[in-house]
């Protein structure tokens, strides 16, 4: 089993009277990509500081394993006051110009040394000149590597004077220059064009170290990740393999907790009818039974306590017409700069759902703009219907009023809207996308990119289109609003043109790609298929090969009859009930060891300490004793069934 890098152990952290971590425990073992996700505010970047050393847990313990390289990567790095590029990434060599420096140093003074310091001396100088055989003798082609591979050219410009994309490839420059033994990344897409997230993705895969990443990107994620971490209510839950594997296994795990929460309800409403025919604690047993009534109304609360999923949807718009939006041959260029569409033709039709694909300033919102009239082409023409309705969001976010409030901003107080399922209070409704009644009064301006992306969303929806253009929608949206997202554009009726980094959101939701060529007339070409499939297309394309014959569809499977279940348990089921009770007592016991061994004061000390394998034991037992569970549950419910 590898080593574990770094770990946490019953890490509480508090601010003020709510834990946000509640005995939170993870180990990350050497050589392994864990991604780690949840809900913002669920506790994510609390983590990240704890890992830095920025905080400290309230109680509970971080220990990095000693003599291991960490490097940390915050959502918005910060630089020295005045720092250039060159002297940012030259900070992170300090390790390397400080083994220079010492290497001279006991060059220059091991012939004046005695023979014991020299021995020990010439031992020090070994070590130090294997480590710069692996690191170079000079800083400078480290520090050459390092620009070139993130995009650096102007080492001279000034870090803070830089836009956040900048920043984040200078911070990615200084992870990689360290060469770490463990990495923690928070949101490390955040700012980046998709040719430098696709160079962090293949350094990732690449990374022979330890790495905690903490992303929205779930394209990213499926990419480098071995294990997903869920962070919910202040725990972390386990799932193997990449984000994928999580999505079925996490699919599973609630259908199989939901099973388990039914059984268990079934069996709290025949006690508590027992206990409404007038059960009395006369006796040692009864007592026992009333206790275990009242234990399990508790835990059926808790399980069936869960979050009101709101659905989100769509209007969709009252023009029945296919061709919405017609270009001929259109083109465009700002006073003095280059043309952006070159002699475009499109064809917008009812039901299309178009992502647009290309890099940072090759003109997309341009593009969107000409299309939606806001500016006129060059050159050609656009066709619209006159009945058309558009809703849109744009990447600047300028369809909010900063100076008035969340509530003025989506209707008058006191307002009905129709959210498509019937007539609610407008401050009723905005309770839906999260924002409480008693803060709905602050104004826009103190909004979060993701408080004022989920705003926008929710005004969006109230108006009824035939084509809707969502310019970056998923900036700053934790996972689950991203899901809930995906499933109202899939079933919006309405034709749909997204503009997004999200590459996962793109491949879940579209159905053509309008990709930039760059050097091509026209500059933007139309694929049949989401952004995954445009390679293949385009080389297809050149090639004049024919298409790809679209998959078969699966055959529907056969739905089996339910058999009738007989009342009662047969001889071998009442013998696997009672192997059943008794391992689940036997894992109960197990765990309570575990837990003893991870509460000693040694426990994590050393890497050959109990409590690395303690951690990784008890994650396990936790998982059989769910699995086990549920065995009970349906062979308790098939013994009182009458």
């Amino acid at each position: 089993m590898s080593s574990i890098a770094l770990s946490l152990i019953n890490v509480t952290k508090r601010y003020g009277a709510t834990p946000i971590l509640d005995g939170l425990s993870l180990g990350l073992f050497q050589q392994e990509k864990v991604g780690l996700i949840g809900r913002n505010g669920a506790g994510k970047s609390t983590l990240f500081r704890l890992l830095s050393g920025d905080e400290s847990p309230d109680s509970g313990q971080v220990v990095v394993t000693q003599g291991l390289r960490i490097a940390r990567l915050s959502q918005e790095p910060h630089f020295a006051p005045g720092a250039t590029i060159r002297e940012a990434l030259e900070a992170s060599l300090a390790d390397h110009a400080l083994l220079l420096s010492r290497h001279q140093e006991i060059h220059d003074g091991v012939h004046a040394a005695g023979s014991e310091v020299a021995a020990k001396l010439f031992d020090e100088l070994q070590t130090i000149e294997h480590q710069l055989d692996h690191w170079g003798w000079d800083l400078l082609p480290r520090l050459k590597a390092a620009a070139t591979t993130w995009g650096l050219q102007d080492l001279d410009a000034e870090v803070e004077s830089l836009s956040g994309g900048w920043r984040k490839r200078v911070a990615l420059a200084q992870a990689w220059l360290k060469e770490p033994d463990v990495l923690v990344l928070d949101e490390p897409t955040n700012h980046l064009d998709p040719e430098q997230v696709e160079k962090l993705e293949a350094w990732l895969q690449g990374f022979p170290g330890a790495l905690l990443l903490i992303t929205h990107d779930r394209h990213l994620l499926d990419g480098v990740a071995t294990r997903m971490l869920e962070l919910e209510e202040g725990n972390l839950r386990s799932y193997e393999g990449g984000y994928s594997d999580y999505l079925l296994e996490k699919s599973d795990r609630e259908f199989r907790e939901s099973r388990l929460t039914e059984h268990m309800q079934n069996r709290l409403r025949r006690e508590m009818a027992w206990l409404r025919r007038g059960a009395k604690a006369r006796t040692r047993k009864s007592k026992l039974r009333i206790q275990e009534v009242l234990d399990l109304k508790d835990t059926v609360e808790d399980r069936t306590r869960l979050e009101i999923r709101q659905g989100l949807a769509f209007a969709k718009g009252g023009n029945r017409s296919d061709a919405l939006i017609r270009t001929e041959g259109i083109q465009f260029a700002y006073p003095g700069g280059e043309e952006l569409l070159g002699n475009l033709d499109l064809n917008l039709q009812r039901g299309m759902r178009i992502a647009m694909l290309g890099p940072n300033g090759c003109g997309k919102s341009t593009l969107l703009k000409v299309l939606l009239g806001e500016l006129t082409p060059t050159k050609g023409a656009v066709v619209r219907h006159p009945k058309l309705a558009v809703t849109a969001i744009s990447q600047g976010r300028g369809e909010l009023d900063g100076h008035r409030s969340i509530l003025d901003n989506l209707a008058d107080r006191a307002a009905l809207v129709d959210s498509g399922n019937g007539s609610l209070l407008a401050h009723v409704y905005l309770t839906r996308f999260g924002f409480p009644v008693d803060q709905q009064s602050r104004p826009a301006s103190t909004l979060s990119g993701g408080e004022r992306n989920r705003l926008l969303l929710a005004k969006a929806m109230l108006s009824p289109a035939d084509l809707l253009v969502l310019d970056e929608p998923t900036n700053d949206l934790d996972i689950p609003t991203l899901q809930n997202l995906e499933e109202a554009l899939l079933d919006f009726g309405g034709t749909l043109v997204l503009v997004s980094h999200d590459r996962f959101f793109l491949d879940q939701v579209a159905t053509h790609t309008l990709a930039w060529n760059e050097g091509g007339s026209p500059r933007w070409e139309l694929y049949e298929g989401p952004p995954s499939t445009v390679r293949s297309l385009r080389q297809a394309r050149a090639a004049e090969q024919a298409p790809e014959k679209p998959a078969a569809p699966r055959p529907a499977r056969g739905v089996e009859a339910a058999r009738p279940q007989k009342a009662g348990l047969s001889q071998k089921e009442q013998r696997r009930l009672l192997e059943v009770e008794q391992a689940l007592a036997a894992l109960h016991r197990r765990m309570a060891e575990l837990d003893g061994i991870m509460a000693e004061p040694t426990a994590f000390l050393r890497l050959e300490s109990p409590g690395h394998s303690a951690l990784k034991d008890k994650e396990v037992a936790q998982g059989e004793l769910e699995i086990l569970e549920l065995e009970w549950f349906d062979l308790e419910e098939k013994r009182t069934r009458t």
